[in-house]
Order: C-alpha cells, then sequence, then structure tokens
C-alpha cells in the first residue's frame, strides 16, 4: 500500500552561510529524500551534507530542494536550514537538531560570496584516498 502524500526531493544546489557554493550540489551528492513536505527533506538533506563535509557540531548552510515526484510541477523550494548539537541527546544516538527556516530566492541571490572556499578539484572519497595509498607504495630495499 503507498500513501499519496509522500513525495520525493533532491538537492539542487547548497551554498555556505556566507552565500559562496559548495561542491556538494546536482548529482554528484544529492541523493534522493523521501518526506511529506520539502522542508522535513531539507532537514535530511542538510544533515546528510554536514555528515558527508565531516562537520561536527554546529553547520549552517543554505539549501534548494527541487521536487522529483512523477506528475509534480518540479517546483524549487529554498531554505535556510542550522544544525546544533542537542543539549540532551536521545538515546536512540541523535546527537543533532536541525532548525529550517524558508526563505526565498530573492533573499538568496542578496548573499554575495566574497571569497570563495572550495577547493580546485574534484571530490575524493576516503577509499580512493585509501587505493592511491596502497597503490604508490614505496619499495622497499634489501
Amino acid at each position: 500500500m503507498t500513501d499519496n502524500n509522500i513525495k520525493h526531493y533532491t538537492i539542487e544546489s547548497a551554498y555556505h552561510s556566507d552565500g559562496c557554493p559548495t561542491k556538494f550540489k546536482g548529482k554528484s551528492g544529492a541523493g534522493r529524500f523521501t518526506s511529506k513536505a520539502p522542508s522535513l527533506a531539507a532537514k535530511k538533506a542538510v544533515s546528510s551534507l554536514c555528515q558527508r563535509k565531516k562537520i561536527k557540531g554546529r553547520c549552517s548552510l543554505y539549501v534548494v530542494m527541487r521536487e522529483t515526484t512523477q506528475g509534480s510541477k518540479h517546483n524549487e523550494y529554498v531554505y535556510l536550514a542550522r544544525r546544533h548539537l542537542k543539549e540532551n541527546p536521545s538515546p536512540f544516538g541523535h546527537k543533532y537538531d536541525v532548525k529550517v527556516d524558508k526563505i526565498t530566492h530573492e533573499e538568496l541571490k542578496k548573499k554575495t560570496c566574497k571569497q570563495s572556499y572550495k577547493s580546485t578539484g574534484r571530490m575524493k572519497s576516503p577509499r580512493s584516498k585509501l587505493l592511491t595509498k596502497r597503490k604508490f607504495k614505496s619499495p622497499t630495499k634489501k
């Protein structure tokens, strides 16, 4: 039995709190987030982005979510999401609380990026770094 209220969302783009774009947008690291409301999907998206960026503690991002449900109008929703540590972690291991505020595209455009701190080069996973180390070991002399 399927629930008709469930919709699917993806990350259209993500920006730092000063308006600079992050590497984690579009197909690279986006994912598919299922929820009843776009704000709930934005919470899940920010949690996964902060986790992927290995940010512990506070994390603040602007996120543009796009609805990808079949038959939908593919609307875009813009949110300012802030993640912070809970005062009392839950017994299930949930350490963070995410608050999401809806903003407009115009408010997002007002944020101008003064200095981007994206590194050049592609995103590398920890696995690829491990394989590179194995591949290029220095030969041992006997």
